[in-house]
């Protein structure tokens, strides 16, 4: 008599596993299809990526960013659309608490730090990609460097002689560690805003390098050292799929932008910020695309306390002034015969200690400012309290 029960719990119980694993696949199946990179480009909408540079040894391991790039990739259009985010860019992390947006990488993660971006640009963030500085330097050293017309001479001494930059100005060549040296100088007076921009210049540039023909002969050194430097949450088939995409685009379809904004002081606190235009971030990505350009430095509202030295456009313009047409027979090789094809390649004529760029280390290119990653607050739910120059008690009325 206990036998056809036994059956039909038997037979509940397979059901009950069927169910839940049925239930668990059309879960994930809706997780990963419906926000993959395929499906969207599929159905014509922009993918937006995060881009965070960081100073740690390992890209995997969470640190403060250095750079945050939100990309905004339309195949439609052949566009790609980047904000530059200025990395002491004032941001809501909690419940009347604003810190810098560099620190949410190091407290929050990434996914965390693709959110606190999409608030500010108004947009969804799904991916990141985030690599760091030694990863950036051995990939240029792959690409055989980039032409660059260093705005001016580039010095900044540091006890530890890789951190130090000693750049020559002009048209050059630059390999991997004079590169991350470029990209990481903040010692003009317009510093990381400065910065920002220069480094849309070397994106540029950069670009360049990566359409060239010759670049498929350099892919199989290329590709496991993007692996082995870079992490990222897109799928591996995903990349694959955006790599194909990436042949129908050209560096006329680069649109880059530091995001508007002005400097602010708390008047709590004295720390200072990057203030963001809200009106401006809001649809700076879909002005982007229909061709708008914005200024970087903004008017401040009357109620701002205007800074001493506040940041001009005149000053980022004179700092970084426009490209011009690059002409080859100008370009000078740090290192001779490394230059890309058609081009006239000479011996480098710095010394041996201009050539010593940085290469990897963790600390920023300027003296390393004095924040440290807050301290644990009683709340659990909040950020750790900042130090005194990274907190934000509450909104400014």
């Amino acid at each position: 008599m206990a036998r056809p029960n036994y059956k039909l719990r038997r037979l509940a119980v397979l059901f009950l596993v069927f169910a839940g694993f049925f239930l668990v696949g059309n879960l994930l199946a809706g997780f990963f299809t419906q926000s993959s990179v395929v499906k969207k480009v599929e159905k014509g909408k922009p993918v937006n990526i995060l881009v965070m540079g960081i100073d740690a040894r390992n890209a995997e391991q969470n640190s403060r960013s250095d750079t945050m790039i939100v990309a905004s990739i339309d195949r439609k259009t052949k566009q790609v659309v980047m904000v530059w985010i200025p990395r002491d860019t004032r941001v809501q992390v909690s419940a009347n608490r604003y810190d810098k947006i560099n620190s949410v990488n190091v407290l929050k993660g990434p996914e965390e730090a693709c959110k606190v971006a999409g608030k500010l640009l108004d947009t969804r963030i799904d991916y990141y990609v985030i690599t760091n500085f030694g990863g950036f330097e051995k990939i240029i050293d792959i690409l055989g460097g980039v032409n660059i017309d260093v705005e001016t001479a580039m010095t900044h001494y540091d006890p530890n002689p890789k951190l130090s930059i000693n750049l020559s100005s002009g048209p050059q060549r630059l390999n991997g560690a004079q590169a991350l040296s470029y990209v990481r100088y903040r010692g003009g007076p317009t510093a990381d805003i400065g910065r920002t921009v220069r480094q849309q210049k070397f994106v540029s540039a950069l670009a360049q390098e990566m359409f060239r023909p010759s670049i498929i002969t350099k892919l199989p050194e290329l590709v496991p050292e993007l692996s082995k430097h870079i992490h990222t949450n897109i799928p591996a088939s995903d990349m694959l799929f955006m790599m194909q995409v990436a042949r129908e685009f050209d560096v006329s379809g680069i649109v880059t932008q530091t995001l508007p904004g002005y400097p602010f002081t708390d008047p709590k606190t004295g720390a200072s910020y990057w203030e963001a235009d809200a009106d401006i971030a809001k649809g700076i990505l879909d002005d982007l695309f229909a061709g708008k350009t914005y200024d970087v430095a903004q008017d401040p509202p009357h109620w701002v306390q205007p800074a001493k030295e506040p940041v001009t456009n005149e000053m980022l313009e004179e700092e970084v002034p426009p490209e011009v047409t690059e002409d080859p027979s100008e370009v000078v090789d740090t290192e001779a015969g490394t230059g890309p094809e058609g081009y006239v390649t000479e011996p480098g004529d710095q010394s041996e200690e201009e050539e010593e760029g940085v290469t990897e280390g963790d600390a920023d290119a300027e003296t390393p400012e004095t924040e440290t990653p807050p301290a644990e607050s009683g709340s659990g739910e909040d950020l750790p309290a900042p130090d005194p120059e990274t907190q934000i008690p509450s909104p400014i009325e």
